[in-house]
């Protein structure tokens, strides 16, 4: 199993889906972990962190290749996951109620 761990794009958003010691517990499981570079910026973990627990870093596009899940503090546009597998399960706070155009411009009603 793939897990990605994208950047967080809100604004004021200074936390990360995962940091390098659950990389390390993802690993142990048998999973593959690829961070896109950047994501612990704001909580002051670099990239040679999550890269000394084990995760490949990269672009979001390079991370989001072949993931089987996404790892996100809350829901990203629908429009930056562009690439992912279909059928990638997305895990993170999505806020249906507050977020409602968002998500019902990436699943229109009737169509999934």
């Amino acid at each position: 199993m793939k897990i990605a761990v994208i950047k967080e794009s809100a604004p004021g958003e200074t936390r990360c889906a995962a940091i390098p010691e659950t990389v390390k517990k993802f690993i142990a499981l048998g999973a593959s972990v690829a961070v896109e570079g950047g994501t612990g910026e704001h909580a002051l973990i670099a990239d040679a962190d999550f890269e000394a627990a084990g995760a490949a870093v990269g672009s979001r596009n390079e991370v989001l290749k072949a993931a089987d899940a996404i790892l996100c503090v809350l829901g990203p546009d629908p429009a930056s996951l562009a690439g992912a597998a279909k059928g990638a399960l997305l895990i993170g706070a999505l806020d249906p109620l507050g977020r409602r155009g968002a998500i019902q411009s990436a699943h229109p009603v009737g169509t999934h």
